[in-house]
Protein backbone atom coordinates (compact mmCIF):
# COMPACT_ATOMS: atom_id res chain seq x y z
CA UNK A 1 0.00 0.00 0.00
CA UNK A 2 3.08 2.17 0.26
CA UNK A 3 4.37 1.44 -2.82
CA UNK A 4 1.06 2.19 -4.18
CA UNK A 5 1.10 5.45 -2.29
CA UNK A 6 4.25 7.04 -3.14
CA UNK A 7 3.95 6.13 -6.67
CA UNK A 8 0.25 8.09 -6.71
CA UNK A 9 2.47 11.14 -5.48
CA UNK A 10 5.32 10.91 -8.00
CA UNK A 11 2.91 10.90 -10.50
CA UNK A 12 1.09 13.75 -9.22
CA UNK A 13 3.71 15.75 -8.84
CA UNK A 14 5.39 14.73 -12.35
CA UNK A 15 1.95 16.19 -13.18
CA UNK A 16 2.24 19.19 -11.69
CA UNK A 17 5.49 20.02 -12.72
CA UNK A 18 4.24 19.41 -16.36
CA UNK A 19 1.66 21.93 -15.67
CA UNK A 20 3.65 24.79 -14.48
CA UNK A 21 6.27 23.85 -16.96
CA UNK A 22 4.48 23.45 -20.06
CA UNK A 23 7.18 22.11 -22.78
CA UNK A 24 6.49 22.99 -26.28
CA UNK A 25 6.74 19.97 -28.07
CA UNK A 26 5.34 21.70 -31.52
CA UNK A 27 7.82 24.49 -31.46
CA UNK A 28 10.96 22.56 -33.14
CA UNK A 29 8.79 21.38 -35.88
CA UNK A 30 7.12 25.03 -36.32
CA UNK A 31 10.09 26.32 -37.05
CA UNK A 32 11.05 24.47 -39.57
CA UNK A 33 7.93 24.41 -41.08
CA UNK A 34 8.75 28.31 -40.85
CA UNK A 35 12.17 27.92 -42.45
CA UNK A 36 11.15 25.57 -45.42
CA UNK A 37 8.59 28.40 -46.39
CA UNK A 38 10.73 31.13 -45.96
CA UNK A 39 13.40 29.19 -48.41
CA UNK A 40 10.22 28.03 -50.33
CA UNK A 41 9.25 31.61 -51.19
CA UNK A 42 12.68 32.49 -51.83
CA UNK A 43 13.56 29.92 -54.47
CA UNK A 44 10.25 30.58 -56.34
CA UNK A 45 11.27 34.48 -56.34
CA UNK A 46 11.93 36.07 -59.17
CA UNK A 47 15.56 36.99 -59.76
CA UNK A 48 15.01 40.07 -61.22
CA UNK A 49 12.06 42.70 -60.27
CA UNK A 50 10.07 45.10 -62.44
CA UNK A 51 11.13 48.69 -61.68
CA UNK A 52 14.23 47.93 -60.25
CA UNK A 53 16.33 45.50 -63.12
CA UNK A 54 13.95 46.60 -65.47
CA UNK A 55 10.72 48.79 -66.47
CA UNK A 56 7.26 47.73 -68.36
CA UNK A 57 4.97 49.58 -70.57
CA UNK A 58 1.80 49.70 -68.66
CA UNK A 59 0.93 49.40 -72.13
CA UNK A 60 2.75 47.67 -74.56
CA UNK A 61 4.19 49.41 -77.53
CA UNK A 62 2.29 48.26 -80.55
CA UNK A 63 5.20 46.71 -82.76
CA UNK A 64 5.37 43.95 -85.58
CA UNK A 65 7.04 41.34 -83.53
CA UNK A 66 8.12 37.77 -84.47
CA UNK A 67 6.67 34.20 -83.92
CA UNK A 68 10.18 32.65 -83.01
CA UNK A 69 12.72 35.65 -82.09
CA UNK A 70 12.37 38.99 -79.47
CA UNK A 71 13.02 42.11 -81.14
CA UNK A 72 15.48 43.94 -79.32
CA UNK A 73 15.65 48.00 -80.43
CA UNK A 74 18.56 50.10 -78.89
CA UNK A 75 17.99 54.01 -79.09
CA UNK A 76 20.90 55.76 -78.65
CA UNK A 77 22.67 59.40 -79.48
CA UNK A 78 26.81 60.78 -80.35
CA UNK A 79 26.91 62.14 -77.51
CA UNK A 80 26.01 59.11 -75.03
CA UNK A 81 29.05 57.96 -73.25
CA UNK A 82 27.87 54.70 -72.82
CA UNK A 83 26.28 53.80 -76.12
CA UNK A 84 28.88 52.73 -77.50
CA UNK A 85 29.81 49.64 -74.52
CA UNK A 86 25.78 48.64 -74.59
CA UNK A 87 26.28 48.39 -78.05
CA UNK A 88 29.05 45.92 -77.72
CA UNK A 89 27.33 44.14 -75.15
CA UNK A 90 23.76 44.04 -77.37
CA UNK A 91 25.59 42.98 -80.49
CA UNK A 92 27.76 40.35 -78.95
CA UNK A 93 24.53 39.21 -76.79
CA UNK A 94 22.49 38.86 -80.37
CA UNK A 95 25.73 36.53 -81.66
CA UNK A 96 25.24 34.56 -78.80
CA UNK A 97 21.64 34.03 -79.30
CA UNK A 98 20.89 34.64 -83.04
CA UNK A 99 18.09 32.14 -82.50
CA UNK A 100 16.36 33.57 -80.21
CA UNK A 101 16.84 37.48 -80.87
CA UNK A 102 16.96 40.40 -83.52
CA UNK A 103 19.11 43.62 -82.73
CA UNK A 104 18.10 46.74 -84.24
CA UNK A 105 19.69 49.91 -83.42
CA UNK A 106 17.63 53.68 -83.66
CA UNK A 107 19.16 57.27 -83.53
CA UNK A 108 16.97 59.41 -80.62
CA UNK A 109 15.62 62.62 -82.61
CA UNK A 110 12.58 65.38 -81.26
CA UNK A 111 11.78 68.32 -83.29
CA UNK A 112 15.05 70.24 -81.30
CA UNK A 113 17.00 67.35 -81.50
CA UNK A 114 18.11 66.22 -84.73
CA UNK A 115 21.60 65.91 -85.28
CA UNK A 116 22.42 62.05 -83.93
CA UNK A 117 19.07 61.25 -86.55
CA UNK A 118 20.80 63.51 -89.48
CA UNK A 119 23.82 61.72 -89.43
CA UNK A 120 23.35 58.33 -88.72
CA UNK A 121 20.66 58.07 -91.87
CA UNK A 122 23.27 59.74 -94.16
CA UNK A 123 25.86 57.45 -93.01
CA UNK A 124 23.51 54.84 -93.29
CA UNK A 125 22.66 55.76 -96.78
CA UNK A 126 26.07 55.94 -98.06
CA UNK A 127 26.92 51.98 -96.93
CA UNK A 128 29.12 53.63 -94.43
CA UNK A 129 27.77 52.15 -90.66
CA UNK A 130 31.16 51.53 -90.34
CA UNK A 131 31.72 55.13 -89.73
CA UNK A 132 28.42 55.48 -88.11
CA UNK A 133 30.05 53.22 -85.15
CA UNK A 134 33.29 54.98 -85.35
CA UNK A 135 31.23 58.19 -84.80
CA UNK A 136 29.89 56.44 -81.53
CA UNK A 137 33.23 55.68 -80.36
CA UNK A 138 34.74 59.49 -80.85
CA UNK A 139 31.96 61.12 -79.44
CA UNK A 140 31.76 59.64 -76.33
CA UNK A 141 34.23 61.99 -75.01
CA UNK A 142 32.11 65.68 -74.10
CA UNK A 143 34.63 67.91 -76.21
CA UNK A 144 35.18 65.67 -78.85
CA UNK A 145 31.26 65.26 -79.30
CA UNK A 146 31.44 69.44 -79.10
CA UNK A 147 33.85 69.59 -81.73
CA UNK A 148 32.46 67.48 -84.10
CA UNK A 149 28.67 68.71 -84.02
CA UNK A 150 30.14 72.08 -85.96
CA UNK A 151 29.71 71.54 -89.41
CA UNK A 152 33.18 72.12 -90.78
CA UNK A 153 35.23 69.83 -88.32
CA UNK A 154 32.50 67.20 -88.65
CA UNK A 155 32.95 66.86 -92.93
CA UNK A 156 36.72 67.65 -91.82
CA UNK A 157 36.59 64.27 -89.96
CA UNK A 158 34.81 62.29 -92.50
CA UNK A 159 37.17 63.45 -94.82
CA UNK A 160 39.70 61.44 -92.93
CA UNK A 161 37.32 58.68 -92.66
CA UNK A 162 36.88 58.47 -96.87
CA UNK A 163 33.77 59.90 -96.92
CA UNK A 164 33.60 62.86 -99.74
CA UNK A 165 32.47 65.83 -98.11
CA UNK A 166 30.51 67.40 -101.00
CA UNK A 167 28.12 63.96 -101.41
CA UNK A 168 27.31 63.74 -97.68
CA UNK A 169 26.43 67.26 -97.65
CA UNK A 170 24.01 66.59 -100.42
CA UNK A 171 22.25 63.43 -98.88
CA UNK A 172 22.48 65.28 -95.48
CA UNK A 173 19.61 67.64 -96.49
CA UNK A 174 17.99 65.53 -99.24
CA UNK A 175 14.55 64.57 -98.63
CA UNK A 176 15.00 60.85 -98.03
CA UNK A 177 17.17 61.94 -95.31
CA UNK A 178 14.67 64.54 -93.61
CA UNK A 179 11.60 61.41 -93.96
CA UNK A 180 14.12 58.83 -92.29
CA UNK A 181 14.62 61.56 -89.69
CA UNK A 182 11.27 62.32 -89.48
CA UNK A 183 10.23 58.51 -88.74
CA UNK A 184 13.34 58.64 -86.24
CA UNK A 185 11.03 61.94 -84.66
CA UNK A 186 7.64 60.04 -84.51
CA UNK A 187 9.70 56.45 -83.23
CA UNK A 188 11.28 58.58 -80.33
CA UNK A 189 7.72 59.69 -79.16
CA UNK A 190 6.22 56.35 -79.83
CA UNK A 191 8.54 54.22 -77.71
CA UNK A 192 8.81 56.92 -74.50
CA UNK A 193 12.44 57.74 -74.96
CA UNK A 194 13.23 59.97 -72.16
CA UNK A 195 17.13 58.75 -71.88
CA UNK A 196 20.01 57.10 -73.31
CA UNK A 197 21.22 54.67 -73.69
CA UNK A 198 17.15 53.09 -74.01
CA UNK A 199 16.96 49.54 -74.88
CA UNK A 200 13.28 47.84 -75.70
CA UNK A 201 12.64 44.46 -75.75
CA UNK A 202 9.61 43.37 -77.83
CA UNK A 203 7.60 46.51 -76.75
CA UNK A 204 6.88 45.51 -73.39
CA UNK A 205 10.00 45.82 -71.29
CA UNK A 206 12.76 48.50 -71.16
CA UNK A 207 16.46 48.56 -69.96
CA UNK A 208 18.58 51.79 -69.34
CA UNK A 209 21.80 52.72 -68.22
CA UNK A 210 20.68 51.16 -64.22
CA UNK A 211 21.14 48.01 -65.90
CA UNK A 212 23.12 48.71 -68.90
CA UNK A 213 26.19 49.65 -66.91
CA UNK A 214 27.51 46.22 -66.53
CA UNK A 215 27.58 43.42 -69.16
CA UNK A 216 27.26 40.54 -66.76
CA UNK A 217 24.43 42.00 -65.34
CA UNK A 218 22.72 43.22 -68.50
CA UNK A 219 22.97 39.91 -70.31
CA UNK A 220 21.44 38.12 -66.69
CA UNK A 221 18.45 40.30 -67.40
CA UNK A 222 18.46 40.13 -70.66
CA UNK A 223 18.36 36.51 -70.77
CA UNK A 224 15.97 36.63 -68.22
CA UNK A 225 13.61 38.65 -69.73
CA UNK A 226 14.18 37.10 -73.34
CA UNK A 227 13.19 33.74 -71.81
CA UNK A 228 10.07 34.74 -70.35
CA UNK A 229 9.11 36.54 -74.03
CA UNK A 230 10.15 33.31 -75.88
CA UNK A 231 7.66 31.04 -73.14
CA UNK A 232 4.58 33.20 -73.64
CA UNK A 233 5.30 33.10 -77.77
CA UNK A 234 5.53 29.51 -77.25
CA UNK A 235 2.44 29.29 -75.15
CA UNK A 236 0.33 31.42 -78.04
CA UNK A 237 1.18 29.27 -80.56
Amino acid sequence: MKYIALLFLLCWNATAWAEENPVPLASHSEDQATEMAVEQADNNAEPFQDGKDYFSYSTPVNVQLEKDRVRIQSFFAYDCRTCVNVQDILTLYKELNADKVNYEEYPIATDDVLYSAQVFYSLHQLKRDDVSDLLLFETTDATRYTELAKWDNLLAWLQQNNIDPQQFDEIFYANPTIKLVNSAIARTEKYGVFTYPFVVLDGKYVLTISTLYNDDYTFAVLDYLVNKLMNNKQNEK
